[in-house]
Parts: C-alpha cells; structure tokens; sequence
C-alpha cells in the first residue's frame, strides 16, 4: 500500500513564451511514502540585544525569529502526525565537507582571504561575536528533533536516512534559502547531483538579503524561483498542512 497526498504548489514557467510573469499554480500528487521534510540550519536566533555582531551579519535572524514561532510548530506536527519523515541538517560539524587535499596557499592568497573577511563579510568588528555565537548556538526548540528523526551531518549521511525509508523527495525548510539550504553540506546542490527532488515551503525559511533587495526580499523571491526551476516545487504552508490532513493510501 501507498500513501499519496495532492497539493497545490507553486511553478514556474521559464521557458517563453510563457505570459503574465512565469509563476503558475497546479495540483500535482505526491508520494508520502517517498517524501521526507528536512530541517536545516534552523538555529535559534539569540536576543536581538546579544551578539550584535553577529545579528549585523547576519540580519536575516529578525525574520527568522518570527518565522520559529509562527509556522515550525503547526508544520511540523501535522508532518510527524502524518507520518513523513523528518530529518534534520546541522552540516557544521569536523566532518561536515569531505576530506580532499588542501588548497595551496601563498602570501597573495592569505591577504585577499583577510581582506575579504574584513571588509566584505562577516567584518572584523564582527568576528568576535560571531565565533562566540557558532560555539553557543543551539537549535531553535520549535525545530529541534525528536526521539528517532535522523540528523546528518553529511551529504554522504543524509543520503543514507533517505536510502534506509525509500525517499527520493526532500522538501526544505529552515535558514537560509539562498545560501545555507542551497549551498551547505546536505543542501539542495549536494542532494541533486544524487538525483533527489528539491521544493521547499515558502513560509518556513528566510533569505540573505542586502540592502538593494531588502525592501522588497528580492533575493527571498528569487531564491524560490530559482527551486522552482532547477530543483522541485514551492510549497505553501496552510494548502501542505491540508493537503497531508486529506492524504489517501492506494491499495
């Protein structure tokens, strides 16, 4: 027996001529025995009075701290009520990039890597705070794993979880969707070149922005383009809780 659940999601078409601005919204199926949620880097943001060094870098936290506390407690529930797995992605760990021969390093090379970590990110003034932030984080308690979800530090691990419960179908959440849930260890890169499907839910991750884009999250917006078009389907949070509560098991 299988269990399927439709749902509404958003795509978009690339290709021209396409009309209007390219995004369409279609039902499609999908397979819950074949699907897993996977939290990623959802760290709890520390009081915006602490560590201001690491909150200038990484301004982003503000809106995930509104993003913990209004969707992950609904979303994940009706995940684990349903029965799709959840695993979780922290990918900061020794082994988290695979052992390959370093890069040789010359004098040239030291001073542009110093240059751009004081003048381009995170900042020199910054860098204190930012190392005592990594060594205290913790994952937000909205997002934190319970007894018997897999964690992976790994690409490699991650891959393991979805091979051991059948999953070719990870959907995203977490921070950020335009850099760490795209690029870290166990993002959408690493898990395409194994052949998995993508998407992500929009409500439940934020993106890096600056101060071009900001007013108008261009760079949130574009992010999720970009999963539409090169690795799955957007979701939205109220239409997948639905969805999943309306799920229907095929004999």
């Amino acid at each position: 027996m299988s269990a399927t659940f439709k749902c509404q999601v958003s795509t978009y078409q690339q290709f021209v001529p396409r009309g209007d601005d390219g995004w369409r919204r279609t039902t499609q199926e999908f397979s819950a025995n074949h699907t897993a949620v996977v939290v990623m880097h959802a760290w709890a943001p520390p009081p915006p009075d602490q560590l201001l060094g690491w909150h200038r870098a990484v301004p982003y936290m503000r809106d995930a701290t509104e993003v913990l506390p209004q969707v992950f407690p609904s979303l994940l529930t009706a995940v684990r009520d349903q029965g799709l797995p959840v695993f979780h992605v922290t990918g900061c760990g020794p082994d988290a990039t695979p052992a390959e021969p370093a890069v040789p390093t010359d004098p040239t090379w030291e001073s542009l890597h110093e240059f751009c970590q004081n003048h381009v990110f995170p900042g020199a003034a910054n860098l204190t705070d930012i190392s005592t932030g990594r060594e205290t984080r913790h994952i937000a308690p909205e997002a934190a794993a319970l007894p018997g979800e897999g964690t992976a530090e790994t690409p490699a691990a991650l891959h393991e979880l979805c091979q051991a419960r059948g999953i070719n179908h990870l959907i995203y959440i977490g921070f950020a969707i335009n850099w760490c849930l795209l690029m870290s260890p166990g993002g959408m890169v690493d898990m395409k070149r194994y052949g998995y499907l993508c998407s992500t839910i929009a409500e439940a991750v934020v993106a890096v922005e600056n101060e071009v884009t900001e007013p108008h999250r261009i760079e949130y917006h574009q992010a999720l383009w970009r999963v539409a078009v090169e690795f799955g389907f957007v979701f939205h949070h109220r239409e997948f809780i639905a969805a999943l509560s309306n799920s229907k098991t095929v004999i």
